[in-house]
C-alpha cells in the first residue's frame, strides 16, 4: 500500500513557502512536479490524503481541508501553467478513487 501520509516535509514546506512568497526555484518546482507525478502514478494505492491548513488552502483558492497534494497541484498550475490543469486532473482522480 502506498502511503502519502509519509510525504516529505519538503513538499509541505515548499507549498508554505510559495503561498508566502509566490517564488520557488526551478529545482524546487521540479521537486514538486516529481512528487505530484508519484501521486498520479500511485493514486489507486492511496488510502487517504492529509489535509493542509485552511490558511494554505484559502491562499491557493481551494476548499477548506484541501490535501497537500492538491495544494501542490495548485502551486504548479500557478507557477508553471499547462494546457491541462494539474489541480483539475487530481480532483477527478480523488473523486474517482473516493479519497478525501
Amino acid at each position: 500500500m502506498y502511503n502519502l501520509n509519509k510525504m516529505t516535509l519538503e513538499l509541505t514546506e515548499l507549498v508554505r513557502d510559495f503561498t508566502a512568497t509566490k517564488l520557488l526555484s526551478k529545482i524546487e518546482l521540479d521537486f514538486l512536479e516529481s512528487e505530484l507525478w508519484e501521486t498520479f502514478l500511485h493514486i489507486d494505492e492511496i488510502t487517504y490524503l492529509t489535509s493542509a491548513p485552511t490558511k494554505i488552502s484559502k491562499e491557493l483558492k481551494l476548499n477548506d481541508n484541501a490535501s497537500w497534494q492538491l495544494c501542490c497541484a495548485a502551486v504548479l498550475d500557478e507557477a508553471r501553467p499547462q494546457k491541462e490543469s494539474r489541480k483539475e486532473k487530481l480532483l477527478k482522480l480523488i473523486e474517482k478513487y473516493s479519497l478525501q
